[in-house]
């Protein structure tokens, strides 16, 4: 199977890593279980899930470079 490298920060190395179910599960089956295989949400389910951040941002803004 073809590969892609990327690179990601140290932070969310560590997000990926702590969702991995033991220290087997690639990182590859990670990312499907976690995107491709959730169920999609209809227009009403997403507004639903956006309620609860009520303002609040993702995280801090950082500054493009």
């Amino acid at each position: 199977m073809a590969t892609k490298t990327i690179s990601i920060e140290t932070d969310a190395y560590s997000l990926l890593a702590n969702e991995r179910k033991d220290r087997t599960e690639s990182f590859s089956r990670v990312f499907r279980r976690l995107f491709a295989e959730r169920p999609t949400l209809t227009a009403g389910e997403l507004l639903d899930v956006m309620q609860e951040f009520k303002g609040k941002g993702a995280g801090p803004r950082r500054k493009r470079s």
